[in-house]
């Protein structure tokens, strides 16, 4: 895959590499290169050998995920995007796709309990100006998360009351904060990579980045149960209220994973984002009743993932 940031020639491997016009397709524009070393010209190919874009691939896999059949899910793709997608093309992204896609492990008893198009549960919030959309997987919720009922409850809490509106304009944001973290994380490559690198290739806005890994995740991955979950706490050590939004929420292995995308993960400065990771754990952690040491946090982006664990933290009364 080509990476718009720092292409690479096809031909002589040289990073020499300019921006040199767009080429106009019936899917849109796509980005031309010029190679200053060999003057090859050559254009972007995020997923290569593909007649549809990255969003034609996303949208079919999403709403095959959501519990519609092919004909109705071809039938939705191909009004979205005006296009004549086939039952037989989507069957092969499926196929081609299924060792990334792992709701599929779930899906056919998720239809047994909930009907098609109806399995994400939403409610948006604003807070400090922003819009955050907090959504949970109801089959994903029901099917992993009975060794944990304190989330449904603290869901439900949130669809019906809300949260505190005066914590989150003026109290610290967990994001914000930087406790002294004296802990070693391990890194590598795992799924969540995987899943967000093909959700990224579908977006040509970064800002929208962290909203399509978010969805992409929580409707084709089996783990991840809840995106943008608001939570706030009273650290009686530090003696002061924060807040913030948890971006990914996965069961798995028996754990609870607490997931932060951050583009360019590697380059993060890993002691302030395990300060705000650790709040958000020790904030769900008291708002379900799960104990600290089921909880894993974890920051990522489509290259690298790395993980601690919150109860190993200690921080210093203030």
């Amino acid at each position: 895959m080509q990476d718009p940031k720092n292409p690479r020639c096809p031909l002589c491997k040289s990073t020499k590499v300019i921006k040199r016009g767009k080429r106009e397709t019936k899917f849109g524009h796509k980005q031309i290169f010029y190679c200053k070393k060999c003057y090859k010209r050559f254009v972007e190919d995020k997923i290569k050998s593909k007649i549809y874009p990255p969003r034609f691939i996303i949208a079919g896999l999403s709403y095959y995920n959501q519990g519609y059949n092919l004909d109705e899910s071809v039938k939705f793709v191909n009004r979205k995007y005006k296009t004549k997608l086939s039952t037989s093309t989507l069957n092969r992204w499926l196929l081609e796709y299924s060792g990334i896609i792992s709701f599929k492990d779930l899906r056919k008893n998720a239809l047994k309990y909930f009907e098609k198009g109806d399995f994400i549960s939403s409610k948006l919030f604003k807070h400090r100006g922003l819009k955050y959309e907090f959504r949970y997987h109801k089959p994903k919720l029901k099917l992993l998360g009975y060794s944990y009922p304190g989330f449904s409850k603290f869901f439900k809490y949130l669809q019906e009351n809300g949260c505190p509106e005066q914590v989150f304009e003026n109290g610290e944001r967990c994001s914000q904060l930087n406790l002294d973290v004296k802990i070693k994380k391990t890194g590598w490559k795992n799924q969540a990579c995987k899943m967000a690198n093909l959700a990224i290739q579908g977006v040509s806005d970064n800002s929208k980045r962290h909203d399509e890994v978010e969805s992409f995740m929580l409707i084709n991955d089996k783990a991840t149960i809840a995106c943008e979950i608001p939570i706030w706490l009273w650290e009686k050590k530090l003696n002061i209220g924060v807040s913030g939004h948890i971006d990914i929420l996965q069961i798995r292995l028996g754990r609870v994973y607490i997931l932060d995308f951050k583009p360019n993960a590697e380059k993060e400065y890993e002691k302030k984002v395990m300060s705000q990771l650790y709040l958000y754990a020790k904030g769900l952690a008291f708002r379900t009743r799960v104990p600290l040491k089921y909880f894993r946090c974890a920051w990522f982006d489509e290259k690298n993932y790395f993980e601690f664990d919150p109860s190993q933290i200690k921080i210093k009364e203030k």
